[in-house]
């Protein structure tokens, strides 16, 4: 994963700031008032942009971006 190359909108950082908490896909769509279909979506947006496969690659890949990337939302 080369770490330039990764950006994440506000709302997939928003998503990634609930899921390194170990929420469910439930509960980050009744925090973010959407549907569980979307928070899918866009994991599934996520996981291609940080070239991985499921939530907790993610998490470490999410964690290994420059701080700048998830710290608006710490």
């Amino acid at each position: 994963m080369s770490k330039q190359a990764v950006q994440l909108t506000a709302n997939e950082q928003r998503i990634m700031q609930i899921l390194i908490q170990g929420k469910t896909n439930k509960a980050i769509a009744h925090q973010l008032h959407t549907t569980e279909g979307t928070i899918e979506t866009s994991l599934h947006r996520i996981y291609t942009k940080l070239n991985v496969d499921n939530r907790v690659s993610a998490t470490l890949a999410y964690l290994a971006l420059e701080p700048t990337q998830h710290a608006r939302d710490a």
